[in-house]
């Protein structure tokens, strides 16, 4: 545990520094640099995690799953189309499970968790992480969430929920025995977070939490998942693995931009929208992962 409380005082004081140092401009530059590149990376080798899953590995069958995959993302992107408000709150649900699940992932011993307490858990980390988010970043967050055609949010209304589920999170880890020794380093995190949103853009603290907090830990299961180890050799070739994914996904954001009839010019809603299409098959994928793990 000790390493885990370096690790992120380490990252956390790293981006704080930056986060007084950067303009703006530039804090926005380097979290769109961090998503854009790990961030892609962490999910460009979905369809090799649906291999290792499968019991065909046929030719036409790996055909199929790669259409039916990217089938998902369309439908993904026509869904905020039609319906942006509702599906931005879609993202936003699965994205405090996906979060969530990958931080307690990262603990062994939380596998051994009843049911109920795993997913208690899992909600509560992604609900604080993104009420905080939200709070300290209410401005920019209501301009997007106007983008989506959704009312504003209440700083009154974010207070009471990271209040109330602070307390269900922390009962959670001081109740369960295989927690309480996690309790020091959830609220030290939590805390340190909080600065950072503090004295951030919204998208730079977002793309730490993405990147340090949960991009680079799935990347480190799922090369163990695929290759049985987590070696230098083992990266590498899920590094060359998802090049021709990321490549792809890359050319599809520039034309998405190119061709996007949303109404906010602003880049926000663009990248928001694109991450929520390639997130909802990702999120299936990963929870399908860590299933089989068990």
């Amino acid at each position: 545990m000790t390493k885990i409380i370096i690790f992120r005082i380490a990252v956390f004081t790293i981006f704080l520094t930056l986060s007084y140092l950067l303009s703006a401009n530039y804090q926005d530059m380097l979290g769109f640099a961090l998503v854009l590149s790990v961030g892609l990376i962490h999910g460009a080798n979905d369809l090799l995690i649906i291999k290792k899953n499968s019991k065909s590995i046929s030719n036409f069958s790996q055909f199929r799953t790669f259409f039916a995959y990217v089938g998902v993302v369309f439908v993904g992107l026509i869904f905020f189309y039609l319906f942006p408000s509702f599906a931005l709150v879609t993202f936003i649900i699965v994205s405090i499970y996906h979060f969530g699940e990958q931080h307690l992932e990262a603990i062994p011993i939380t596998r051994s968790l009843k049911n109920n307490y795993r997913f208690i858990s899992i909600v509560s980390h992604g609900i604080i992480l993104f009420t905080i988010i939200f709070m300290n970043n209410i401005d920019t967050v209501n301009n997007v969430f106007l983008s989506f055609k959704i009312n504003f949010l209440n700083s009154s209304t974010l207070n009471i929920i990271l209040i109330t589920v602070s307390i269900v999170y922390i009962s959670t880890l001081v109740i369960n025995k295989y927690l309480t020794s996690f309790i020091f380093s959830e609220i030290l995190f939590f805390v340190l977070f909080y600065f950072l949103s503090l004295s951030s853009t919204l998208i730079l603290c977002f793309s730490v939490y993405f990147i340090f907090f949960h991009s680079i830990l799935s990347i480190k299961d799922q090369v163990k998942y695929i290759y049985g180890s987590n070696n230098s050799n083992s990266l590498n070739r899920y590094l060359l693995n998802s090049m021709p994914y990321f490549i792809l996904a890359i050319i599809f954001l520039i034309l998405f931009y190119n061709y996007t009839e949303i109404d906010n010019s602003d880049l926000l809603p663009i990248i928001f929208t694109f991450l929520a299409a390639i997130t909802f098959p990702h999120v299936i994928v990963i929870e399908k992962m860590y299933r089989s793990m068990k």
